[in-house]
């Protein structure tokens, strides 16, 4: 039985029963759900590196789902609608919208791709001076022909229009390159069961290279946009010869190669960057055409 089946099950069973609140056995099963998810995460060399880790979408489904079926029992003939105190009082200004998380009616994407819900990308860009539109920092960047920005919510993602990136997707579901940023606690870039990187950027550096794991090189202090960090390359140490628990039996993430940017963001954390690829071969490549992009970052660093 699918997850989603499952859920709706536990929810028949909750409104059959009449309470006004979820039940904890409700929240214990979903939690269970999400934690037991199994991940294409965005923090790491393989899986889908470049966009919205099924475990994030998941919870925000989760949690989009228990709101609905809250909402949805209180609405019904007989229920109170009071969730929580005094029904408001109607006002007659209009409350302000809530900023939308779907993707822009003007964009458009390779017409091989499919752009993941809630992604907000702007699509298909045009060559020169971008801004992003729902990423914080807010940061402007520019960009050559061909390029592809997917996600601008959570996430910050760009990939190019090409062929490897038409292949890739078609035979994964993934692209075959690609820049990927956002916040992250502790970001893994091969196995999380084995690596805790934790702290700073330099702390965060710090773990890495001292992960057995592990093959980091060309470890530099960087500075994008007005941010200061670390910047180095990570691949998968080739003698490592051991199992990543929860990786499917046969996994092989050897042939992949990232290069990270990990920047110091007062009051927020570390803003992590990935220049990604699956396959070894392509990587050189790929970061002499997206090296200029980061460089040209520059961060609102007050927002």
């Amino acid at each position: 039985m699918t997850q989603q089946r499952d859920i709706e099950r536990l929810l028949d069973r909750w409104f059959s029963d009449g309470p006004s609140q979820a039940p904890d056995r409700v929240m214990d099963i979903v939690t269970d759900r999400i934690e037991r998810q199994s991940q294409r995460p965005a923090w790491r060399l393989q899986g889908r590196p470049f966009s919205v880790n099924a475990y994030v979408k998941l919870a925000v489904a989760a949690a989009a789902v228990l709101i609905v079926a809250v909402v949805g029992y209180n609405l019904l003939p007989g229920q109170s609608t009071n969730l929580a105190g005094p029904a408001p009082t109607a006002s007659p200004t209009a409350a302000p919208t809530a900023p939308s998380t779907r993707p822009s009616p003007s964009a458009s994407f390779p017409a091989w791709f499919t752009p993941e819900s809630g992604s907000d990308g702007a699509g298909i860009l045009s060559s020169g001076r971008q801004t992003t539109r729902s990423f914080s920092p807010a940061f402007t960047y520019t960009v050559p022909a061909g390029w592809v920005n997917h996600s601008d919510s959570t996430y910050f993602g760009l990939f190019r229009d090409t062929s490897a990136n038409q292949a890739e997707f078609a035979r994964s579901g993934e692209t075959a390159d690609g820049i990927f940023m956002g916040f992250v606690d502790s970001p893994y870039f091969v196995c999380k069961g084995l690596e805790n990187n934790r702290g700073t950027a330099a702390e965060m550096a710090a773990a890495a290279a001292a992960n057995d794991i592990l093959v980091v090189s060309d470890v530099a202090d960087v500075t994008v946009g007005g941010l200061t960090g670390k910047r180095f390359d990570v691949r998968i140490d080739p003698n490592w010869d051991g199992n990543c628990p929860g990786d499917p039996p046969g996994s092989d993430y050897a042939d992949g190669r990232t290069r990270v940017f990990l920047l110091d963001v007062p009051g927020r954390g570390v803003l992590v960057i990935f220049l990604g690829s699956l396959h070894a071969a392509g990587h050189e490549a790929f970061l002499a055409q997206a090296m200029p992009i980061v460089e040209s970052f520059q961060f609102n660093i007050g927002q």
